[in-house]
C-alpha cells in the first residue's frame, strides 16, 4: 500500500485516526478516503505512467476500469452520505445558514481530499511511480480491502 499512501492516503490518515491494531482501516477513515476523486488521480497517475513505464499503461488503464466498475455505484453511496453528514452538521451549528453558505462548506471540505492531487502524482519519486505503474497500484486496488468500497458499505451496515 505504499503507493496510494504516499499519494494520499497518508493525508487522510491525518485527519482519521486508526483503530489500534486494526487490519483496515477505521469507518470513518474509509468514507473519508470514499471522498477522493479517483477519476482524476487515475488520470493523473495514468498520465505519469505514460513517462515513467509506457509499457504498463494499458494493463493499469484495464485495471482501473475494472476497479471502478466495481467500486463506482459504493463510492455515489458514500459520498452522498458523507454530504448529508456535513449538511446536518453545519445546519446543526448554524442554523440560519443558507444554502450557497452550505454549499460553499460542502465544496470546501472536498478540497481537503482533492486538492493538489496534480502535485501530489508529480512528486512521487520516480521509482515509486515506476513500482505503481507496474502493477504495485492496481494490486493494491485489488487486494487492499481499505479499496474496496463495497466492503466498506458493508461493514457500516453491519457495524463493524
Amino acid at each position: 500500500m505504499v503507493q496510494i499512501k504516499s499519494v494520499f492516503l497518508g493525508m487522510l490518515l491525518a485527519c482519521a485516526s486508526m483503530t489500534a491494531g486494526a487490519a483496515r482501516i477505521a469507518i470513518a477513515t474509509g468514507i473519508q478516503l470514499a471522498q477522493v476523486d479517483f477519476d482524476t488521480y487515475h488520470a493523473l497517475l495514468l498520465e505519469r505512467c505514460k513517462t515513467e513505464a509506457p509499457d504498463s499503461v494499458d494493463a493499469l488503464a484495464e485495471a482501473l476500469a475494472q476497479w471502478k466498475a466495481q467500486n463506482a455505484d459504493a463510492l455515489v453511496i458514500l459520498r452522498q452520505l458523507y454530504k448529508v453528514q456535513l449538511i446536518q452538521q453545519m445546519r446543526a451549528r448554524q442554523p440560519a445558514a443558507t444554502e450557497a453558505e452550505i454549499d460553499a462548506h460542502v465544496a470546501a471540505v472536498m478540497g481537503v481530499f482533492n486538492g493538489g492531487l496534480k502535485d501530489k502524482v508529480a512528486a512521487l519519486p520516480a521509482g515509486e511511480a515506476r513500482a505503481s505503474c507496474e502493477g504495485g497500484y492496481a494490486n493494491d486496488l485489488e487486494t487492499n480491502p481499505d479499496m474496496d468500497f463495497n466492503e466498506l458499505l458493508e461493514r457500516m451496515t453491519l457495524g463493524r
